[in-house]
């Protein structure tokens, strides 16, 4: 065990000194077993071996284990909350001069009075507010063809006039 430290030492100091390293180093080997290195010669009746010892790296830096820095966080603008566009809703204005209103499209011709010949239809699109106002107001010619909500459909939640 003693053989094992005494070598292990010799060449740890051979190789942490770059002078050492230079020199030559010597394995002797005792005639009782013994192993030794030394800088000098060994004495005689002793095996004597030279150990090369390669000379230590050029210094250089220990490399960077930094984990590279993240892209650049993003400004946060805050959202400007955007107008949501107000539905549509149509006035349809019938070629006798009936006007009414739907929240869907105006049909493109109408059955007159009594089975009389067809009526054409143009549409025209206003915002559902002025709908909702004009279908509550009724007192235009033709406001019996507005597009009216039933009780049913207004306790469902299916009013589109409700919330304006």
């Amino acid at each position: 065990m003693h053989r094992w430290i005494a070598g292990w030492l010799a060449l740890a100091l051979a190789g942490a000194a770059p002078a050492l390293s230079a020199q030559a180093v010597y394995r002797c080997d005792g005639a009782d077993g013994a192993i030794t290195f030394q800088d000098h010669a060994c004495a005689a009746g002793q095996r004597q071996r030279e150990v090369v010892i390669v000379a230590a790296p050029a210094w250089t830096p220990s490399p960077s284990y930094r984990v590279a820095d993240p892209a650049p966080a993003r400004r946060h603008r805050p959202r400007t909350r955007t107008a949501r566009a107000e539905p549509l809703s149509w006035q349809c204005r019938a070629s006798n001069g009936e006007v009414f209103h739907r929240h869907a499209r105006c049909p493109a011709t109408l059955r007159g009075a009594a089975g009389t010949a067809t009526l054409k239809v143009t549409a025209k699109p206003i915002t559902r507010r002025a709908a909702c106002r004009a279908i509550e107001r009724g007192h235009q010619r033709g406001h019996e063809r507005d597009e009216r909500v039933s009780s049913y459909q207004r306790n469902l939640g299916q009013d589109p006039c409700r919330w304006l």
